[in-house]
């Protein structure tokens, strides 16, 4: 009863790449005969990536994502790093893996098509085209994260010398030296500031032309959430907050971040843009947000897609009384 209480009203559960229901049986990925037992199980499914991008069936009716061992060894796939994801326990326990292999980018369309009916895309794309499962993108920002990982920690920061994977991909080891690494998630604060009916956004270098979006920033060490939205609002629009008020998170895999999304109350208006950091921060009324955030502005002007916590945050703040 608890778990369907939890699922039903978990906020952060609705939110793209954040419904992993996997089984991660950490008292249990430490056992090597178990994990390579359920590697070469029949019903087992990888989650194959090529670099960054995951390796898609064009002709997978089903999950054209979730490949078997077959697909592995049709790919001529050698030299992989191996991560346990877990046990899928609403699919009659089955294990899946997450497979991260390098290539060359440049042939690796052609390569592809060569073998079968498969091509390389990227996970942000395969979201924005709803070509997954919100349960499947949840297990795809488990397997993006930790192989990127793995990819950049294969020497030690203590000695420099070559590291090994073990606990099933959740560890690696030093060999040299004994230190024991950890796969790191680093935690971003993102925050729609409102005053009244007004709601303020802003536009980071970065983004797609036309779109403001809430704003957003790293926590730094020795600080609270909730100090880190008002330090990021203030350092990068001048404003000062107030209250502020948890409302979900957020896995996003690129590369390994999780975004934690606040509502806080603005005690100033005037803005004082950080322009080294942002193009521009403003204002938006209620209405025009919501014309913002359908795509009928008559200024142009968007709002992030609905992949991201961002277009939550205003979408709540727009249905609010």
């Amino acid at each position: 009863m608890l778990a369907e209480t939890t699922e039903v009203y978990d906020a952060s559960a609705a939110l793209c790449y954040s419904a992993n229901s996997l089984n991660r049986c950490g008292e249990k990925r430490k056992d090597t005969e178990w994990v390579n037992s359920l590697k070469a199980a029949p019903e087992t499914r990888f989650l194959i990536q090529a670099n960054d991008s995951f390796i898609f069936n064009k002709d997978g009716a089903n999950q054209p994502l979730l490949h078997s061992a077959e697909v592995i060894n049709l790919l001529g796939i050698t030299d992989a790093t191996t991560i346990f994801l877990g046990i899928d326990e609403s699919d009659g326990n089955r294990p899946h893996f997450g497979l991260r292999y390098s290539t060359d980018p440049e042939t690796i369309d052609e390569e592809l098509e060569k073998i079968g009916p498969y091509a390389a895309y990227g996970l942000r794309g395969i979201a924005m085209k709803h070509a997954a499962s919100q349960r499947v993108l949840g297990m795809m920002a488990q397997a993006a994260s930790m192989g990127k990982w793995h990819s950049t920690h294969k020497m030690c920061s203590q000695c420099g010398k070559p590291t090994e994977l073990a606990e099933a991909g959740y560890r690696r080891d030093c060999p040299s030296c004994s230190a024991q690494h950890f796969p790191r998630t680093d935690p971003a604060v993102i925050m729609l500031i409102t005053h009244g009916d007004k709601c303020l956004m802003g536009r980071p270098y970065h983004l797609m032309e036309n779109v403001y979006t809430t704003l957003a920033g790293f926590v730094e060490p020795g600080e609270t959430f909730e100090d880190a939205v008002r330090r990021e609002v203030f350092e990068e629009a001048g404003v000062k907050v107030g209250t502020v008020k948890y409302v979900a998170s957020q896995p996003w895999p690129f590369p390994s971040n999780i975004m934690i999304g606040f509502h806080g109350e603005a005690l100033t208006t005037d803005l004082n843009i950080d322009y080294e950091e942002m193009q521009d921060c403003q204002w938006f009324s209620k209405e025009e947000t919501l014309k913002m955030l359908q795509g009928e502005a008559e200024s142009g002007l968007i709002c992030p897609p609905d992949i991201s916590i961002a277009h939550h945050l205003i979408k709540k703040f727009i249905e609010e009384q």
